[in-house]
């Protein structure tokens, strides 16, 4: 019951989220923010990681960006501001929680990765087969809709824990 409960609640928020954006060019990146967004509840971080601001990087899509900073004007993950920042690299993204790597950038997801490992940072991605290069989450689409699939050794391996309801919202990849 409980885990139905969190999936509705879940679900009803992303589409309380793409409602109040509205449809434009940029709703594709709108709900990928909403979703990130969800994302970090049903995270946790190591100690060094859940204080101070909760960082969102962003690498290689402007769009999202522009998507991710609207949300952060009205949301906070927990009592923590939303922070997002631009990256020209991806080893600015060692600061962040999480990091969107845009598929503009997808031949930086295996240095992502690798930065992400060794810093704690949640990998987001909407690359083909990225989670084959060490992300931990990508956009896919299932359906005609909207879909993630999500990595568990990718997760161990950046040191972030992924609640079993985000898990059962998945693709689960090994």
């Amino acid at each position: 019951m409980r885990t139905t409960n969190i999936k509705q609640i879940f679900i009803l928020g992303i589409a309380m989220l793409c409602l109040s954006f509205g449809a434009n060019a940029q709703a594709e990146y709108k709900l990928y923010a909403g979703f990130m967004y969800h994302f970090a509840k049903f995270t946790q971080w190591p100690s060094d990681k859940s204080s101070g601001d909760f960082v969102i990087g962003v690498y290689g899509a402007d769009a999202m960006v522009e998507a991710v900073e609207a949300l952060a004007a009205s949301k906070t993950v927990g009592a923590r501001k939303i922070v997002v920042k631009k990256l020209s690299s991806v080893s600015q993204g060692s600061a962040c929680n999480i990091l969107f790597v845009g598929n503009s950038k997808k031949g930086d997801i295996g240095s992502a990765a690798a930065m992400a490992k060794s810093n704690s940072v949640l990998l987001i991605t909407e690359t083909p087969n990225a989670t084959s290069q060490g992300s931990t989450i990508n956009f896919t689409e299932s359906g005609g809709k909207v879909a993630f699939e999500l990595s568990l050794s990718s997760a161990n391996s950046q040191n972030v824990k992924i609640s079993s309801e985000l898990q059962k919202l998945a693709i689960v990849k090994s």
